[in-house]
Formats: C-alpha cells, sequence, structure tokens
C-alpha cells in the first residue's frame, strides 16, 4: 500500500520554483568553470603585468608573481582538470575560502575599495561554487574508520 503510494507520487511530481532554482544555481556555480575563470583572471591581472614591465629575477616583485602562478594558478587548473565531483568542490573551498576571507578582513579594515571589489567577487563566487557541489552534509567523523596503529 506505501509503495503505491511512493511510486504514485514520484509520477506526478513536478519539480516547484525552489528545486528549478537551485538546479540553475548548481549549472551556474560549477566550481571546474569558476577554477578555471580565477586562475585566467589571477594570471591576467597580477602575473602577466609584472614579468612584461620587468622580468629580471632580481625583482622582487618578478618573484611574487612567480610565486603566485606556482602556489595558485598551477594547483586551481590541476583541480579544475584533474579531478571531478565533491573532493574538486571540497578542495576548491579549502583554496578560495581563506583568499576571500581576506579580502573581506582587508576591505573591513581599510575601507571599502573599489579596486578589491573584483577580486572579492570572484574569489566568493568561487569559494560559493565549492560550498554548493562540496555535498558537507555528508562530511561528519561518525562513519569514518580511523586505523589505530599503536602498538601495544
Amino acid at each position: 500500500m506505501i509503495q503505491s503510494l511512493i511510486s504514485n507520487s514520484k509520477k506526478y511530481y513536478k519539480p516547484d520554483y525552489f528545486s528549478f532554482g537551485m538546479e540553475l544555481m548548481e549549472k551556474i556555480f560549477h566550481p571546474k568553470i569558476w577554477l578555471i575563470l580565477v586562475a585566467a583572471g589571477h594570471t591576467v591581472v597580477t602575473i602577466i603585468p609584472v614579468l612584461k614591465t620587468d622580468a629580471s629575477l632580481q625583482n622582487i616583485e618578478v618573484e611574487y608573481a612567480i610565486w603566485r602562478f606556482v602556489s595558485m594558478v598551477i594547483p586551481m587548473l590541476f583541480i579544475a582538470i584533474a579531478l571531478a565531483g565533491e573532493i574538486q568542490a571540497r578542495l576548491t573551498t579549502v583554496i578560495a575560502g581563506p583568499i576571500w576571507v581576506m579580502f573581506v578582513l582587508w576591505q573591513a579594515m581599510d575601507g571599502l575599495t573599489i579596486e578589491l571589489l573584483p577580486p572579492t567577487l570572484l574569489w566568493g563566487i568561487l569559494a560559493m561554487s565549492g560550498i554548493i557541489h562540496g555535498n558537507w552534509e555528508d562530511f561528519s567523523l561518525e562513519y569514518q574508520t580511523f586505523v589505530d596503529d599503536s602498538s601495544e
């Protein structure tokens, strides 16, 4: 009796406005897309201009540009290309979340500036894409098995 009610309810299920909105939001906020966009933007805005002006390793700005490329752009592209699903989304949140918090705190301390709004928005969208796709409800230690390697 209950099974027939459940199967009949599935036949007549029509998605409501909220579920349609969530599906659209999940498509728009896909971590792979935003990882590539932020990596490209990060390269174009902060790395290429420094390397165009003075590409000498004696220039400290060039060292910082290389460091930003190695520590931010390459990992973001790796996560976008090599990984998928929950692990991609969770690593996206781990990378973008602290940077977004840094921008927000920076603006809270120094005042709201127009030039920091685009990176704050981009890093915030990147972090949000990871939060939306990360399936954080299943992230509990209750069902995890741990290996006890202590010798007794």
